[in-house]
């Protein structure tokens, strides 16, 4: 796809995010807004649910081509083959299908890294099956940025079932070396699954480079897309591996009295998926892919190093995270003198949005500024914190 080299913070970017307007929000990392275009794309396929009728010929149609350009686009997001996409409501669905969809046996191993550091919704599903099923969980020591030591993995993978860890972290915004990860797993014939959650849209992701079989994402945080939709990839070789949770006459097929799954990725997908968020995430990467990721990591990262630097001059901040931009996303994570969710909260009633993060047991406030905003607004929200403390 042809990519165009423009100015993320130009007037007519800005003006696809009327919020900019009024408000400094950076807090993309939960949930980024969406452009006029995605609202659009949504809008337009209810009214065509309602002058055509949502069971007609017409929009029955035209949901089966939107989907297939929606795998499209994903495929060209991370480098698989289309049918490797599974459409989830999101990044934590599409982790539980590897969890709950894997046949574990007593005594089988998964590596995670970090424990309780990872996000939840990449430690509860592997944390319930060493409660409940007799697995164990090997937990990978980290530093104060969230890496762990490769020989740590190579020592921890030895007879694994899985390693599981994220791409980019949540709270850190470091980047992990999952490509060597990767190398590790295939050297131990141990499957690979990657929460993709803080990298899907903001870095770069090929997944026949990183060496996954599995990779879950949403389309709300980096992608710019709609609330309640994800993707989910599963390498074609190991999609029999998993038991889909869900059945129904979308993923299954009768004959006489055999019953057998459909091919991918219908097999996972039972029942009716969110087709208007299906529109909204197909406008969303249409836009993202338009800008070009590298284009958005560079946006990204500039606004990244400004509000670094106007926060290392606070007196009492401390900044998280990996010092080499190369390491890390656009996250910028700090402690104050005051409480977090203090200053979180009070920067809200100024129209600036931030978030509350939890870092080996402490609260911070966490940064996650994309291409809409700018180094000024980097400025207004250091201004700002000064002025609260």
């Amino acid at each position: 796809m042809r990519r165009f080299n423009i100015t993320m913070t130009s007037p007519d970017v800005r003006r696809d995010f009327p919020l900019s307007k009024k408000i400094v929000y950076m807090n993309n990392g939960a949930v980024a807004p969406t452009p006029m275009s995605v609202i659009k794309a949504v809008t337009d396929y209810m009214v065509k649910c309602a002058d055509e009728g949502p069971d007609s010929q017409g929009v029955s149609e035209y949901t089966t081509s939107l989907l297939n350009e929606l795998r499209t686009r994903i495929s060209h997001l991370i480098n698989c083959d289309r049918d490797e996409v599974v459409l989830t409501q999101s990044t934590t669905d599409g982790i539980n299908l590897v969890a709950n969809g894997l046949r574990w046996n007593r005594g089988d191993a998964i590596v995670v890294r970090g424990g309780s550091h990872e996000h939840y919704a990449n430690y509860f599903q592997w944390l319930r099956l060493a409660n409940e099923r007799g697995v164990s969980l090997r937990e990978l020591a980290i530093d104060a940025n969230g890496f762990f030591g490769m020989s740590d993995l190579e020592k921890q993978a030895r007879g694994s079932r899985l390693i599981a860890m994220s791409h980019a972290l949540y709270n850190t915004g470091a980047i992990m070396p999952v490509k060597e990860a990767g190398r590790i797993a295939e050297e131990n014939g141990a499957l690979f699954c990657i929460d993709a959650a803080q990298s899907a849209g903001t870095i770069r992701i090929d997944v026949k480079e990183i060496g996954c079989h599995f990779m879950a994402f949403p389309g709300f945080k980096w992608l710019c897309g709609p609330t309640g939709i994800g993707a989910f990839y599963c390498r074609k070789d190991v999609s029999e591996q998993l038991r889909p949770p869900s059945i129904g006459g979308e993923s299954a097929t009768l004959s006489g009295d055999t019953l057998a799954y459909n091919e991918m990725p219908n097999r996972f997908q039972a029942g009716f998926r969110n087709y208007p968020g299906a529109a909204g995430l197909e406008a969303a990467l249409r836009y993202v892919l338009r800008l070009g990721i590298d284009n958005i990591r560079g946006a990204n990262i500039k606004v990244a190093n400004a509000l670094r630097q106007e926060v290392s001059k606070i007196k009492g901040a401390r900044i998280i995270g990996p010092d080499d931009e190369n390491l890390r996303t656009s996250i910028v994570t700090f402690t104050l003198p005051k409480e977090a969710g203090f200053v979180v909260r009070k920067l809200a009633e100024s129209n600036i949005v931030l978030a509350e993060r939890d870092i080996g047991g402490r609260k911070a406030v966490r940064a996650s500024p994309h291409f809409f905003n700018t180094e000024d607004e980097a400025a207004t929200v250091a201004a700002e914190i000064k002025r609260l403390l």
